[in-house]
């Protein structure tokens, strides 16, 4: 893996002065942080509790913000055949955020679960006590109505590396395409909706890749079948544990829409100042004689490093 000389480039300034210009970071708040809890309907009756929540919230000192959760029991399957099931057990977004003074956090989300959380400003209050964050939403798209999260914070990885430090970010999703190995060609490029793989000094990694052209949904507390096979068609979701190794990295599923909770994935990765090339592993064999061997290759540029990821 090639060393970056810095990790906070003139991209990493640029995107952190738009985003908080004008509005307050509290840095109590950044860090990695767990599902400990999670209780729907609130506000409003009983509130029902989750009896498996799943999920990570992480917040940077740059103004971005990265949410995945999901709320099925232990004993049934994440992910289910019926895309509006889907919809119902998995929620998140990834995007800005500031925090207001009366205990409140402001959030435009770029990206999610849902299309409907595309463009969408909402807020938030939150209450924080040690290493206990309680956030509570009323009327979201992406938080299945009115929710109360309990998080964990996740302490910092023990002796982290110089390597480790270099992978840590925000890293946004440029394009993606098919590289001939033998010649380094990249052939069939496309984009995605705003996308983001994060990885934390924690030693966890997150990813929201919407494809393009989802449409929000016409009520967005009650998708279709049609708009939630639409919604789900392609979307790749989910978190896990990073595994940091020379010249690659491993995304260890603990919960996903797609892939599934219990994949491996693992990714060879390059770094070049503010640049990360992701190449798939494939496992299939090698292609024999003279045959060029033909990889994904995910080209992402950098928001946010360890300077930015670090609790104070």
């Amino acid at each position: 893996m090639k060393r970056a000389l810095t990790i906070v480039c003139a991209a990493v300034l640029t995107a952190a002065a738009h985003v908080t210009a004008g509005q307050e970071i509290d840095p109590d708040l950044v860090g990695t942080w767990t599902l400990s809890a999670a209780e729907k309907n609130v506000g409003g009756g009983q509130p029902t509790r989750a009896p498996g929540p799943r999920g990570v919230l992480i917040i940077d000192a740059a103004g971005h913000v990265f949410e995945f959760f999901s709320t099925t029991s232990r004993n049934e399957p994440e992910v289910s055949q019926d895309p509006e099931r889907t919809l119902a057990n998995f929620g998140g977004f990834w995007g800005r955020y500031a925090v207001e003074g009366d205990g409140r956090i402001a959030f435009e989300g770029l990206g999610g679960v849902s299309p409907s959380v595309h463009g969408l400003e909402f807020t938030r209050t939150y209450e924080l006590a040690g290493d206990r964050l309680v956030i509570t939403s009323t009327d979201e798209p992406q938080a299945q109505g009115n929710t109360r999260w309990t998080w964990q914070r996740v302490p910092t990885v023990e002796h982290l590396t110089p390597a480790y430090r270099e992978v840590v970010g925000f890293w946004e999703h440029v394009e993606e395409g098919r590289l001939n190995e033998a010649t380094g060609e990249v052939q069939g490029t496309s984009r995605r909706a705003p996308s983001v793989i994060v990885y934390t000094p924690s030693g966890f990694v997150g990813v929201h890749f919407p494809t393009l052209g989802r449409e929000p949904f016409e009520d967005p507390m009650a998708p279709t079948a049609q708009e939630a096979q639409a919604a789900v068609r392609g979307y790749l979701g989910y978190f896990g544990t990073l595994g940091v190794y020379p010249g690659e990295v491993s995304h260890n599923l603990l919960s996903g829409v797609s892939p599934g909770t219990g994949s491996i994935l693992r990714r060879y990765a390059d770094i070049d100042g503010d640049e990360l090339i992701v190449r798939l592993q494939g496992g299939g064999a090698q292609p024999a004689g003279d045959r060029p061997r033909i990889v994904t290759m995910v080209r992402l540029r950098r928001l946010s490093g360890a300077d930015e990821m670090l609790p104070r």
